[in-house]
């Protein structure tokens, strides 16, 4: 597949993509996170820290990425699998190999949440990144109510 048809598909998917900055942008000047579950319920995603952790591998920094989430790599190489996917329209064919496929993203999903739920019974509420977020919707709706109490 030739570079034209690259960008091709990436020019017919820039609603969506110009849709998703502007959702970005609207909840992280209102709640000072561009994270929806954070933004909206106050506790941190799975994900949360990600882009600090990145950010952080930039620098050259891999165990202050690693504190920021230990499983930075295995996310930057989903992503990569899965543009690499969409760019180049690749199929999984057969029966057996989807069946893979769903086993290994199940594992993964576990492996997510077990590191979630680890990090948030050891660093929750008091360490970056596992930390409440008081400016989020939710919280911001507490606050309003214990006003009138």
């Amino acid at each position: 597949m030739g570079f034209d048809k690259i960008f091709k598909n990436i020019k017919g998917h820039m609603p969506v993509i110009a849709a998703g900055i502007c959702c970005l942008v609207f909840l992280w000047v209102f709640t000072g996170s561009s994270c929806f579950i954070r933004s909206v319920f106050g506790i941190p995603c799975p994900g949360c820290g990600s882009t600090r952790a990145v950010a952080a591998l930039c620098r050259g920094k891999l165990k202050e990425a690693l504190y920021f989430h230990p499983l930075i790599f295995v996310s930057l190489g989903i992503i990569a699998a899965h543009m690499f996917k969409f760019f180049f329209k690749i199929e999984i064919r057969g029966k057996s190999n989807k069946r893979v496929f769903d086993i290994f993203l199940f594992c993964l999903l576990l492996l997510y949440l077990g590191v979630y739920i680890s990090r948030m019974i050891l660093f929750y509420p008091n360490s970056e990144p596992m930390t409440y977020l008081g400016s989020s919707m939710l919280g911001r709706l507490i606050g309003f109510v214990k006003g009138f109490f």
